[in-house]
């Protein structure tokens, strides 16, 4: 994540901190805001563009937020970004910013991968258990990768949890080559 992306997304984080607008508000109104931008590339080719003046961008601005229906807050925000020609970084500010909240939640993100599609119980076990391990809440995704032949393998961050067949065999095949 970028230097800025970051230091946009701080001071959102730090307004939530201060109470001045409630998380999931925050959380909804710039997603929807960055959604928006994103999906439009005549939009984002006008507020780039230094041809336009800046009265016109900021009409413009005002008319997306009034079609939202965002918070003066998140309005401002918008107005701040493009004044200083960062409009085209909210995907990433809206991503910094909600890793943000999470770790301020305590809670960590993970992926799960299985050979199958798991159930509610098996869901729960692992989960339990990496929570267990790391201290923290977790908000799980899973998918499933049939090349894992059976097992699990559970990424949190920079961390790989591997409990799959093709792992033990990987390691297996390591651990005969080295020794």
């Amino acid at each position: 994540m970028a230097v800025i992306e970051q230091r946009y997304a701080q001071a959102l984080a730090d307004l939530v901190a201060q109470g001045v607008v409630p998380a999931g508000q925050m959380r909804r109104e710039l997603a929807e805001l960055t959604q928006v931008i994103e999906s439009s590339h005549p939009l984002r080719t006008v507020l780039a563009s230094p041809a336009v003046a800046w009265d016109k961008k900021r009409a413009l601005l005002d008319a997306v937020a009034d079609r939202v229906g965002v918070s003066r807050i998140a309005r401002n925000f918008l107005i701040v970004a493009a004044q200083r020609g960062r409009v085209g970084r909210l995907a990433g500010m809206d991503l910094a910013f909600e890793q943000l909240l999470l770790e301020r939640e305590g809670i960590v993100k993970a992926e799960v991968a299985s050979a199958r599609q798991l159930n509610a119980r098996e869901r729960a076990a692992i989960e339990a258990e990496l929570a267990r391990q790391l201290g923290r809440k977790l908000q799980t995704r899973y998918v499933t990768d049939a090349a894992l032949v059976g097992g699990f393998v559970a990424r949190v961050g920079d961390q790989v949890y591997d409990g799959s067949i093709r792992g033990r065999l990987g390691r297996l095949r390591q651990a005969l080559l080295t020794a």
